[in-house]
């Protein structure tokens, strides 16, 4: 009897991936073996797109990604996942380009535009600043006697040891949580007197540790350095009104008219403290040869540590300047008249237009923030000591920011034209704070009565 055999199955057909290959002269779609090393592929696809041409050094290629990426010559297709219908390159195997090397401030400051100005903080920090402001209110609020004076002492041993923390670790956050420890501090010291005394010593307490934080941590902080800026301030208002009697609305007009006028002197404020040399602009090829080897010339990585200097800097600068800013719109706002409402929304509107000018997130979102705060506490004044139609107006001013907040930021780009009118518009405004400081301050009324 004849025995029968198993019919024996057929090997199953090599799988194939469908590609789109770019070469630098041409482009090519193929189907490529997917069980293959990307190494065997190689040869094959320079045969089919005819690379290298005649008068090329004989260098290794390599298949990569669509944006450059190399891929491991020892995998397939399968293992890296690619995909019918994708892209690949094929090129030279040669070293990345290397990153470019600026000899000019003005390149290197354009070059680091976009990325974070000094340390990032993150969330676990934010928690704990919070929580030490919380801590520096409640300290802030003993009532006078031995508990104030415990208070006081209880918060400067926090505020030291988390600046001791940070002086051992080299870490922002010790040093962000001393600095409201210290103003509550301040504050409790000063409880059995409350008003300018109490201001002046927690804005003291707050820019002292804010400074010692800032050089026992050897790098700038943007936080620390916006606190120092607007500790000196509010410190010069608490003296003037301890002084002179000065009402509170006159001392927060002239801090706010002096932040906003301020604010475009920042920028070289910050390239000097950086150290970086100024921008050279040659009239001639003498004086471009000269400034090449200028002894103010600094090696390229020096000169880019040197801008990420300045930029740390400018946000501290900035922010400070525009807290200071933004908390003297309500004062203002409460003072009685009419130019401290006006002067207050000519702050909020300057704060407002001059986050566009910066590239660095850091700042614009800072000056976006207090624009909006000071807008709010425009608003609370406004709508508590005005009636009907003065609540209507706010209502009205309100939708119509949230109106240009939505539709400013889509479609194309604004003209050179309107973007120069919004120049001189920021510049009106600017321009326009100093007389309506001096109106709400009442110098102008003490004049004429003279």
């Amino acid at each position: 009897m004849p025995s029968v055999r198993p019919p024996v199955a057929d090997p199953a057909p090599p799988a194939y991936t469908r590609l789109t290959v770019l070469a630098p002269r041409t482009r090519v779609d193929v189907a490529l073996p997917a069980d293959l090393p990307l190494g065997e592929l190689v040869p094959m696809v320079l045969e089919l797109v005819g690379e290298p041409g005649p008068g090329h050094a004989p260098l290794p290629w390599r298949l990569s990604g669509v944006t450059g990426g190399p891929l491991h010559p020892a995998a397939t297709l399968d293992e890296l996942g690619v995909l019918d219908g994708e892209m690949l390159r094929i090129g030279p195997a040669t070293a990345p380009p290397p990153s470019p090397v600026f000899d000019d401030p003005v390149d290197a400051l354009a070059s680091s535009a976009g990325r974070t100005a000094g340390p990032r903080v993150t969330p676990r920090a934010a928690v704990a600043v919070v929580l030490g402001g919380l801590a520096a209110a409640v300290l802030a609020s003993v009532p006078p006697g031995p508990w104030a004076v415990t208070a006081a002492l209880l918060g400067t041993a926090a505020a030291a040891a988390a600046l001791t923390r940070a002086a051992r670790t080299h870490a922002v956050t010790p040093a962000l949580v001393a600095v409201p420890l210290a103003a509550g501090a301040g504050a409790a010291a000063t409880a059995a007197v409350p008003g300018a005394a109490q201001v002046l010593l927690a804005a003291a307490a707050a820019g002292v540790a804010a400074a010692a934080g800032q050089a026992l941590l050897r790098a700038v902080t943007p936080a620390l350095v916006a606190v120092v800026v607007a500790a000196v301030p509010v410190a010069v208002a608490a003296v003037a009104a301890l002084r002179f009697d000065i009402p509170v609305a006159a001392l927060a007009a002239g801090a706010g008219a002096g932040a906003v006028l301020a604010a475009p002197l920042l920028p070289r404020a910050a390239l000097r403290l950086a150290g970086l040399p100024g921008p050279v602009v040659a009239s001639d090829a003498g004086e471009l040869a000269d400034a090449d080897d200028g002894p103010d010339l600094l090696p390229p990585a020096e000169l880019a540590a040197r801008a990420a200097l300045a930029r740390g800097h400018l946000a501290g600068l900035v922010g400070g300047c525009a807290v200071v800013a933004a908390a003297s719109v309500g004062p203002v706002a409460a003072g009685g008249g009419w130019t401290g409402p006006v002067l207050g929304g000519a702050v909020v509107a300057v704060l407002g237009l001059r986050a566009r000018s910066f590239a660095d997130p850091a700042p614009a979102r800072t000056l976006l923030a207090c624009a909006v705060g000071g807008g709010v506490a425009l608003a609370a004044v406004l709508c508590l000591g005005s009636g009907g139609p003065g609540r209507l107006l706010v209502a009205c001013a309100a939708v119509l920011g949230a109106v240009l907040a939505v539709t400013v930021g889509g479609g194309p780009p604004p003209s050179p034209v309107a973007r120069r009118a919004v120049d001189i518009l920021e510049g009106v405004l600017t321009a326009a704070a100093v007389p309506l400081a001096l109106g709400a301050m009442g110098l102008f009324a003490l004049v004429r009565g003279l």
